[in-house]
């Protein structure tokens, strides 16, 4: 039986890897039904993770910690580096 209540990452492994499940597919299906998802900024502000997780702003709240980062986070998903070689 799976816990639904909110669990760290530790928590999380542990239970996937004794109920044998996967935590990542476990969590896109916990997000859809969620009141509440926290996450790292940078899910939200990179369109290719987020539509891994198919949110949407539309009559949501955001709330972002740390959020004169969030500048840097944009500037480096919208850059690229190009070698030489």
């Amino acid at each position: 039986m799976v816990n639904w209540e909110p669990l760290s990452i530790e928590e999380l492994h542990e239970s996937a890897r004794k109920n044998v499940f996967c935590p990542y597919f476990l969590q896109k299906d916990r997000v859809a039904s969620a009141d509440v998802i926290f996450m790292p900024y940078n899910y939200l502000i990179d369109p290719k993770i987020r539509e891994n997780f198919t949110i949407s702003f539309k009559d949501n709240i955001l709330i972002f910690d740390e959020a004169h980062n969030i500048p840097g986070a944009a500037e480096d998903i919208a850059s690229l580096e190009i070698s030489e070689s």
